[in-house]
C-alpha cells in the first residue's frame, strides 16, 4: 500500500516539474522515475503482439465421419500465425485465455453438428439443423478456453452428424483475451 501511495504521489510531481523543462531534463526525470518504480518491484510491461485469426470454409462439406476435423481453409487474418489452414488446428503460442467463435450454415432438410475441442476433449457444441425448415439455417457458438502454450483447439464433427455444411458461409475465429 505504501508503494502505491509513493507512486501516486510522485507522478504529479514529475508532471509539474517537467512543465518548463528541456527534453533532456524530461528524459532524465523519466528515467529516474522508472528506476524508482523498478526498485519498488514494478516491472516494465510492454504490449504483446496480438494473437487473432479469422478463417472460412470455401467448399461445401458432406457426409463427414465421426469426429472428423472441419478445416476452415481460407484465412483472412492470422496475427501471430497460430492457426494452420491445412490441418484446421489453432495452437496456442503462449499461456492465456482465448476466445473462439464458429458459425455453420446448412441447407433445408440437412444438418451439421460440430464441437470445439481442446486437445481432443469436447468443450462446446454447435448444432445447425435444417430438417423441417426452408432456406439455409445458420448457428453460431462461442467458447472462452484457458490454454497453455502448445495446447491445440479445432472444430470437428460431433458423432456422425457432419451431413452438410455450406461452403462460403461457415467461419472459425479466435483471439487471445
Amino acid at each position: 500500500m505504501t508503494r502505491i501511495y509513493y507512486l501516486l504521489m510522485s507522478f504529479p510531481l514529475l508532471v509539474a516539474v517537467t512543465a518548463h523543462a528541456t527534453p533532456q531534463q524530461v528524459v532524465t526525470r523519466y528515467n529516474n522515475y522508472k528506476a524508482i518504480c523498478n526498485g519498488m518491484g514494478y516491472e516494465n510491461v510492454r504490449c504483446k503482439d496480438p494473437i487473432a485469426f479469422q478463417s472460412s470454409l470455401t467448399k461445401t462439406l458432406q457426409n463427414l465421419k465421426n469426429q472428423e476435423t472441419v478445416i476452415f481453409d481460407k484465412v483472412s487474418l492470422n496475427e501471430g500465425g497460430a492457426y494452420d489452414n491445412i490441418s484446421g488446428i489453432f495452437t496456442a503460442p503462449l499461456d492465456g485465455i482465448f476466445s473462439f467463435t464458429w458459425t455453420m450454415l446448412t441447407t433445408a432438410g440437412k444438418y451439421f453438428v460440430t464441437e470445439i475441442v481442446l486437445n481432443g476433449q469436447k468443450v462446446a457444441l454447435n448444432q445447425t439443423d435444417g430438417r423441417g425448415h426452408d432456406g439455409y439455417p445458420m448457428s453460431t457458438s462461442h467458447a472462452n478456453i484457458k490454454m497453455k502454450k502448445g495446447d491445440k483447439v479445432w472444430i470437428r464433427t460431433n458423432g456422425t452428424s457432419g451431413q452438410h455444411a455450406h461452403g462460403g458461409w461457415c467461419y472459425f475465429s479466435g483471439a487471445k483475451l
